[in-house]
């Protein structure tokens, strides 16, 4: 129990110590990359994902997880040489692409690395407290990182980028510290197409899953597309640079607190996740609507409520499933929010081209509160 959890927040902590993300839209930005170009490039990265979120999934019910983690650390350490070598929009690109290709193997190899351990050792049930920490250790990179970035952000993004891909190997290297779960599916019964086969079964049919799926990839599909507008928010709003990357730092302690906490809510009744869902979506509306400096609380605010309903909403989904399909069914679960995320990127740099950074952070959060509070009126309706 101990190595698996200093292993996985040591893993979510290198995962996010990427000096580079406070600036990276805002150096995509200084180099003459337009809001729909930045929204192309960001959804290159979702497309992948789209794309090989289903087959890592499989995979990892098959090979080494740790592998498969420590490979895509490494794809995208080289996908910021790329940036270094050609910074310009076919190099972010093509560097956005290999971080794709890392995020599709990291969403449902991970999850399924930590619960399958748990449930070796008997503890299952520690999941969404594990998960939180290992969430919050991811938080708490990032609050580093940024705060390292806000010092080191005279010398240039060059050094900032060379620092993140160190980063990278660094991950690579704590991902085959995790321990080994018990192999999901034999060789002697493992095909491709059936395990996807039952996996996509399992997604449809198991009580209450195809409704959780499509709440939780709503919720982190909006998440996502506005993660990364986030830093040309606070440059919108007046924000100096090493400004910005204080602003980023408070947001990722904003979702370290929410992650560590949600355990705690986990045993109530849904309708307070759907709850929370509207309250975060409310917020964006008013960071949109003020759109000052003194604006920045109410991201904060947004990121450690949806972190409270991202981990508590996660556990539930892993709780209803079987070990033999885990990282395939998780995997389902993140092509849904891949196929989200990537409509919603893109169409929250369209929509800043045509009118304002303000007005798609405005409708995405208002979207937000509309999915919460579908799905506490239907939740009422059922009681």
């Amino acid at each position: 129990m101990r190595r698996l959890l200093l292993s996985a927040c040591a893993l979510r902590f290198l995962d996010t110590f990427l000096l580079i993300v406070p600036f990276y839209t805002v150096m995509f930005a200084e180099k003459g990359l337009s809001p729909a170009q930045i929204g192309l490039v960001l959804g290159a990265w979702s497309a992948t994902g789209l794309l090989l979120e289903i087959p890592c999934g499989v995979l990892a019910d098959r090979m080494s997880r740790r592998w498969l983690l420590a490979i895509s650390q490494l794809l995208r350490a080289a996908g910021f040489l790329v940036w270094l070598a050609f910074p310009g929009f076919w190099g972010f690109l093509i560097g956005l692409t290999l971080w794709g290709m890392k995020s599709a193997t990291m969403s449902g190899a991970f999850e399924a690395v930590v619960y399958d351990e748990l449930k070796a050792l008997g503890r299952e049930a520690e999941y969404a407290k594990v998960f939180g920490r290992a969430k919050a250790a991811r938080g708490v990179g990032l609050v580093a990182a940024s705060l390292t970035a806000a010092v080191a952000a005279p010398l240039g993004y060059g050094p900032l980028i060379v620092a993140s891909a160190i980063a990278g190997v660094a991950a690579a290297g704590a991902a085959l510290l995790l321990p080994s779960a018990p192999r999901a599916v034999t060789v002697a019964d493992w095909g491709y197409l059936s395990h996807l086969r039952r996996g996509a079964r399992e997604a449809i049919s198991l009580p209450g899953i195809p409704a959780l799926i499509l709440f939780i990839a709503g919720v982190q599909a909006v998440a996502y597309a506005t993660a990364d507008y986030w830093q040309l928010f606070g440059r919108d709003v007046g924000l100096a640079k090493p400004a910005i990357a204080l602003f980023i730092a408070a947001m990722a302690t904003a979702e370290a607190i929410g992650s560590v906490l949600s355990h705690r809510i986990g045993r109530l009744d849904p309708r307070w996740l759907y709850a929370v869902t509207c309250v975060g979506g409310l917020s964006i509306v008013a960071a949109a609507g003020t759109f000052q400096a003194w604006s920045v609380i109410f991201p904060l605010a947004y990121m450690g409520l949806y972190s409270l309903v991202d981990v508590s909403a996660d556990a539930r989904f892993h709780h209803a499933l079987r070990g033999e399909t885990r990282a395939t069914v998780a995997s389902l679960k993140g092509f849904a929010t891949q196929c989200a995320n990537g409509v919603l990127i893109l169409g929250f740099g369209l929509l800043a081209q045509a009118s304002a950074y303000r007005i798609s952070f405005l409708t995405y959060g208002a979207g937000l509160t509309l999915l919460g509070a579908i799905y506490a009126t239907a939740s009422l309706r059922r009681r």
